[in-house]
């Protein structure tokens, strides 16, 4: 999984619509009080949070990014609960969880197979993942919209002619239960939305920059590399063709097709 550290501390901040999502996703889990709940790619603990505010029992944030583990001890290092710095492929927990929470990270997943096998093995008979993450090839057309000017100008396509994207997307729901019910899941509910995010081109770049931009922007993902001023020129181009997409009244709406699974060890 990438290494989100160097963002951790602005994560935050950024992550509107991740925090969005997230709530809607605790509503799905419907966490039992007195559950002991694990949080897979907690990232900056913000949600963690909210989940311990929900049970008494144990809860347990992971991450792969040690960055963002030191973030959400920093903020969110209370008593009662604990931030473990591990890949989601390599969870090391048995018969522990009676919920996991995984919110804005699925697409992140190199192997979703062992990520899942991982879960189902945390939870305890019985016990329930929730997972919701972005979906279709098309995440966010304003987002596609603005990233194919990358294609299009002189300073950026032959560096982004060679990006391979990161990124795991299904065109459905269907696809996401298959995936949960091919691991051992018995899957309750695979449902996707779209989600609207009215805002400023300064507040649509700040969200392109909490997720998209850590491959759009990340010479990791570009084959052979890309050169030191790539990656500021790119979000140049990328923050002026937002702007472009904007109406009279200087706001875009930005719609995101997210895909929400709630899932059950038998």
């Amino acid at each position: 999984m990438t290494d989100f550290s160097k963002m951790a501390a602005a994560y935050q901040r950024r992550a509107v619509v991740q925090q969005s999502a997230g709530e809607a996703l605790l509503e799905m889990l419907d966490i039992r009080p007195g559950a002991d709940v694990l949080d897979v790619a907690c990232g900056p603990g913000a949600l963690t949070a909210r989940i311990r505010t929900r049970t008494t029992g144990r809860v347990v944030g992971c991450d792969a990014a040690p960055g963002m583990i030191d973030e959400a001890r920093s903020r969110h290092g209370v008593a009662g609960i604990e931030f473990v710095e591990c890949d989601a492929a390599r969870l090391p927990f048995a018969d522990e969880f009676d919920a996991i929470y995984c919110n804005s990270a699925f697409q992140w997943f190199r192997d979703s197979a062992a990520v899942l096998s991982g879960c189902l093995m945390a939870l305890r008979p019985t016990g329930r993942m929730a997972m919701q993450a972005p979906a279709k090839r098309e995440f966010c057309p304003q987002f596609i919209v603005a990233v194919e000017e990358l294609q299009r100008n002189a300073d950026t396509r032959a560096v982004y002619a060679n990006f391979r994207s990161p990124w795991r997307f299904l065109e459905n729901a269907e696809n996401y239960a298959q995936l949960f019910s091919t691991a051992g899941f018995t899957v309750l509910e695979s449902r996707m939305e779209a989600v609207a995010q009215r805002c400023s081109a300064q507040q649509a770049m700040e969200i392109f920059l909490s997720g998209a931009a850590v491959a759009y922007l990340n010479p990791q993902y570009y084959e052979g590399g890309a050169p030191t001023d790539y990656p500021a020129r790119a979000a140049e181009i990328v923050a002026a063709t937002l702007a472009s997409q904007c109406g009279s009244d200087g706001m875009i709406e930005l719609i995101f097709h997210r895909v929400f699974v709630s899932a059950c060890r038998v």
